[in-house]
């Protein structure tokens, strides 16, 4: 009998996988296994979920002073209540606290808040509060009074429907008005009299006044002096008038007459008859120094021109001041007559006042 080829050859020739490495052929036959395993096992599936149902719990509330009694789930009160639709709005109070779990025969509170109508600051804010006071409601809204602000109604009254915040507060300014110069005369000597020369140009000052400016809601109104002061001071007009008195000369149908100064004055003239005195007066046809009133007496202001002063006038001639008169004010002069003799002036010309020059404490310096 004919030996055929030997097995093992032909099994490894039609079995490609016993060529393979230890390590593949142990990973293969691990993956065979798993698929296997996978087979096999039972089909499991899965079980249908039952709805969990919560405990529910008796509870006592009191809402906006109502009271009932509710089921509620094992939970805050906050979500208890939303679960029963309570639902809580802002500005309403609860006790207990929102955040505290529900217990068996607790006793919920809820105080609702009202709508209030805030007038502050230019603005209106619609704001929900439980509190009965102006004052809670104001602090619930985070609104704060300073100084002398106030409320209307006051802080402790009851609320009502609306609040008006009134802001007091003050400002100060500084309000400016000028302060006018004044003008002062200084006598100047080697100036000649009746002349005058700018020595100083005034200046206007500047007076501050600080004012108080109360304001209401913003609004200002009247001012209140607290305060005043000079800023800038005034700088005084200094005006320098003449007193240097140079003697002239001039020729006149009576000589030449020697003079000091020289006044253009308004003229009249005046008689015993015409000077409105009575004719039973006791001082009829007398001048104030007592004389009889004749040509060659004047009357002039003695507070420019003093009694017993020299003069020249043309065309009257020399005269001496010997009266006074209520008429005769400033630059005037009136010529004296005797009623026989009586010439009408009306003119304007100037008057010299002759030497000697009187002494400096009776010159007017400054004629108006």
């Amino acid at each position: 009998m004919k030996e055929g080829p030997p097995i093992l050859p032909r099994v490894r020739e039609s079995m490609p996988f016993l060529h393979l490495p230890v390590f593949s052929r142990l990973a293969v036959l691990s993956a065979v296994l798993a698929c296997w395993l996978y087979a096999c096992a039972p089909v499991v599936r899965p079980t249908e979920d039952v709805a969990a149902v919560p405990e529910l719990l008796t509870v006592s509330l009191v809402d906006d002073g109502e009271l009932e009694e509710l089921q509620l789930p094992a939970a805050t009160i906050g979500r208890a209540l939303a679960a029963a639709d309570r639902y809580v709005h802002v500005g309403d109070r609860v006790n207990p606290p929102l955040d505290s779990l529900v217990r068996s025969g607790v006793s919920i509170e809820i105080v609702r808040a009202r709508a209030v109508l805030i007038h502050v600051d230019g603005r209106e804010i619609r704001f929900r509060t439980h509190q009965q006071q102006v004052a809670g409601v104001l602090a619930d809204a985070g609104i704060t009074l300073t100084g002398r602000d106030y409320t209307y109604p006051p802080l402790s009254a009851r609320v009502e429907d609306s609040i008006r915040v009134v802001r007091l507060a003050a400002l100060y300014r500084i309000d400016y008005e000028p302060v006018l110069f004044d003008k002062q005369w200084h006598g100047v000597s080697d100036l000649e009299i009746d002349q005058i020369r700018m020595v100083q140009a005034g200046q206007n000052g500047l007076l501050a006044r600080r004012m108080r400016v109360h304001l209401q809601d913003g609004i200002a109104g009247d001012g209140e002096l607290t305060d005043e002061w000079v800023q800038i001071p005034p700088v005084s007009r200094v005006v320098g008038y003449g007193m240097s008195i140079p003697i002239r000369t001039m020729n006149t149908p009576y000589g030449p007459v020697e003079y000091w100064r020289a006044v253009p004055m308004y003229v009249t003239s005046y008689s015993p008859s015409r000077a409105g005195t009575p004719l039973d007066a006791p001082w009829f046809g007398l001048t104030r120094t007592g004389k009889v009133l004749k040509k060659g007496m004047v009357a002039t202001d003695n507070s420019l021109i003093p009694l017993g002063t020299p003069v020249y006038v043309p065309g009257y001639g020399l005269a001496t001041v010997e009266d006074t008169g209520s008429g005769v004010r400033g630059r005037m002069i009136d010529l004296g007559y005797e009623d026989h003799n009586f010439r009408s002036w009306r003119a304007y010309l100037t008057v010299y006042l002759r030497t000697p020059v009187p002494p400096v404490s009776q010159i007017t310096w400054i004629l108006p």
